[in-house]
């Protein structure tokens, strides 16, 4: 084992802990990351998926979906970090409409490549995701929400220490320059 699950079993842990103890921040980052994530995911709809058909309301519709996704997510990347506490509950609240949004029009945009010939698993995976994420986004501002994140921060605090603790009980032991493998 090197060094690397040791990092990973101990920042996976270190994440667990901070969502159990700081669910309301841990939030705030979630809110951002999400915008982030829409300008990427926007970004993408315009420049790969829009010229992969010709037909006008593809076109219209990956520009749509496009566009939205940008500037949700620069809306929730800018105006979290310069207002307070209201605006990353809204926010929370304008990316799960945006998710449920994105997943409608990715339904005939995914049907149009289904019936050009391209493979579709990608976008079908993406529909089911934006509505899960959604469903728990509509869920985060409330107690149950941050029940959620305090219960994953739980599973990635025992995640990371079941982690490091593999990491440590598969390590390579070394004796008098040779290394022995403890099988």
């Amino acid at each position: 084992m090197n060094n690397s699950n040791y990092f990973l079993g101990i920042m996976t842990a270190i994440v667990g802990l901070m969502m159990l103890l700081a669910a309301e921040p841990v939030v705030q980052v979630l809110v951002i990351v999400l915008g982030i994530s829409a300008i990427l995911d926007g970004g993408f709809m315009l420049a790969a998926v829009a010229p992969l058909c010709v037909e006008r309301n593809f076109k219209i519709q990956c520009f749509v979906r496009g566009l939205a996704g940008i500037v949700v997510g620069l809306l929730c990347v800018v105006i979290p970090l310069r207002m307070a506490e209201f605006a990353w509950k809204t926010f929370v609240y304008i990316f799960a409409v945006y998710s449920i949004f994105a997943a409608i029009c990715q339904i005939p945009i995914t049907l149009t490549l289904r019936q050009e010939g391209f493979p579709v698993k990608r976008h079908v995976i993406e529909i089911v995701a934006s509505l899960v994420l959604a469903i728990i986004l509509f869920l985060l501002p409330g107690s149950a929400g941050f029940m959620i994140i305090r219960i994953g921060g739980a599973v990635l605090l025992l995640a990371g220490a079941a982690i490091t603790f593999l990491a440590w009980k598969n390590r390579d032991i070394i004796a008098d320059d040779a290394i022995v493998r403890d099988e």
